[in-house]
């Protein structure tokens, strides 16, 4: 076998599974998937967006590629910013989104990859972006959940003319089964992938579409100081286990809930375990210095047959609803995320980071990269990721068992919880509503849990059998083993 992807789509699955088959590495693999999740995951990833990478190749210092927008304005920021609230219904409960030009910072995923590739994969960035620019010149079917997220941000997507066009031949929310295409990203694709950075109509169009006289804050000041971090991960010990994730929030966070989860006994029924998972996650909840991200995302992981493992988180926000012009790329909305701004908007220094979440993670066993795993989920990913780790290094699950499991989440006074799959649900719901004055249960496994797209080498199996990989059922996950 070459490797095992997991992904959020089939197209991007398959955009990593076709590299691996090549002979490429994780790294390799997860980056013709991240340019092929713009195309078939197109509100949670863009080119326009950002992202983060946790790289463990069997022959280098472990290291996570930070690509995540920093806040802009060194050109000065507009009196009267393109930038209005959005209202967007979740059906239980509404939430109002910031967009327009002044929502966007510069975006840093074409340059993040072009690094990885450069830095850490095997095979030249051109063969990486031919999947990508394939599937964007002849177009690909619109899945079920694309089409969910879709009618989710339809009021942001449906504020420009030229962003709903390129989603809607018809002018509304697009249906499952129906044809996208994006041969002016193809386009970009391909040139990105012979230059090896991000093309020139790419930044000159964004500078006059997203500028101060535009009501946007972007600048070629901004531009240029906008740069690729190569970090040391944080690192975790798990008995056997050593976990490395984002150096940055998420992954203390992260970190914080995991620790509390395996230095305690696991519980004897259900809902004495959903109360400990919870304790353990609001304790994630309280070290967060007020920081969450509640933006769309998407999960890459692979491990490959030479060693490697490799994790990436992709993001846009929700998107700014504008496109770059030209391009086929929509821009992201970092700046008008409240939970990546707490104190308020456009009042950051410029070049201040924007705090994330996102946290994608490799745990080794011994010493060898054998589990990636990540998720989306806003500011659910830290308890989701720290679960699945828990029950996979502490309680010894197997892959799908833990991806599976019902999920905990908890904030100061308030706690959602998955019922179905448990035995005792009830049970598990009374327990909760002794430590919490809210209790949020969800009778299904929900979209609102993330999306945990996780891959592993089980040391212990017999040869040739090794390799798993699970798609978050979530969210419409696959996972191919090549």
């Amino acid at each position: 076998m070459h490797g095992v992807v997991s992904a959020g789509n089939p197209y991007t699955a398959e955009a990593a599974a076709e590299v691996l088959r090549a002979g490429g590495n994780a790294v390799d693999a997860v980056v013709a998937a991240a340019l092929a999740s713009f195309v078939a995951e197109p509100l949670l990833a863009s080119a326009g967006g950002s992202g983060m990478m946790t790289v463990a190749l069997w022959d280098q210092e472990p290291a996570v590629v930070d690509f995540f927008s920093d806040t802009p304005g060194r050109g000065g920021v507009p009196d009267d910013p393109d930038f209005e609230g959005v209202v967007v219904d979740f059906g239980s409960a509404t939430q109002t989104f910031h967009v327009g030009r002044g929502s966007a910072a510069v975006p840093l995923a074409l340059p993040g990859l072009a690094l990885a590739a450069a830095r850490f994969g095997t095979l030249p960035l051109s063969d990486l972006v031919e999947p990508a620019a394939r599937i964007a010149r002849l177009g690909i079917p619109m899945a079920a959940e694309t089409c969910w997220v879709f009618e989710l941000l339809w009021p942001i997507v449906d504020r420009d003319a030229d962003t709903r066009a390129l989603y809607s031949a018809h002018g509304g929310v697009p249906q499952p089964g129906e044809l996208h295409m994006n041969p002016a990203l193809s386009a970009i694709l391909t040139d990105f992938g012979r230059l090896g950075e991000t093309p020139p109509l790419v930044l000159s169009q964004m500078l006059a579409a997203f500028g101060p006289a535009q009501g946007g804050l972007l600048s070629p000041a901004d531009v240029e100081a906008a740069k690729v971090l190569v970090l040391p991960p944080r690192r975790i010990q798990i008995g056997d286990w050593e976990v490395i994730t984002s150096p940055r929030v998420g992954g203390r966070l992260l970190g914080v809930i995991v620790e509390a989860l395996a230095a305690g006994k696991p519980a004897a029924t259900d809902a004495e375990e959903a109360v400990r998972i919870a304790r353990a996650s609001l304790a994630g909840h309280r070290a967060r210095e007020g920081h969450n991200e509640l933006g769309s995302t998407t999960h890459i992981s692979v491990v490959d047959s030479h060693g490697g493992a490799c994790s990436a988180t992709l993001t846009n926000g929700e998107g700014c609803g504008h496109l770059i012009p030209g391009t086929g790329i929509q821009m992201n909305n970092f700046l008008g995320e409240e939970d990546l701004n707490p104190t308020g908007f456009h009042i950051h220094p410029p070049g201040t980071l924007l705090p994330s979440m996102i946290a994608p993670t490799v745990a080794l066993y011994r010493g060898e990269p054998v589990f990636a795993l990540g998720s989306g989920g806003s500011n659910r990913i830290r308890s989701v990721v720290a679960e699945v780790l828990y029950r996979v290094a502490v309680l010894g699950s197997d892959l799908d068992t833990a991806v599976g499991a019902p999920r905990v989440h908890a904030e100061e006074g308030q706690v959602w919880v998955e019922l179905e799959g448990l035995e005792d649900p009830e049970a598990v719901v009374a327990a909760l509503r002794r430590e919490f004055a809210q209790v949020f249960p969800f009778d299904k496994r929900a979209f609102f849990f993330g999306g945990v797209h996780a891959v592993l080498r089980d040391v212990k199996a017999p040869k040739g059998q090794q390799l798993r990989g699970v798609g978050e059922i979530r969210r419409g996950g696959v996972a191919v083993e090549v």
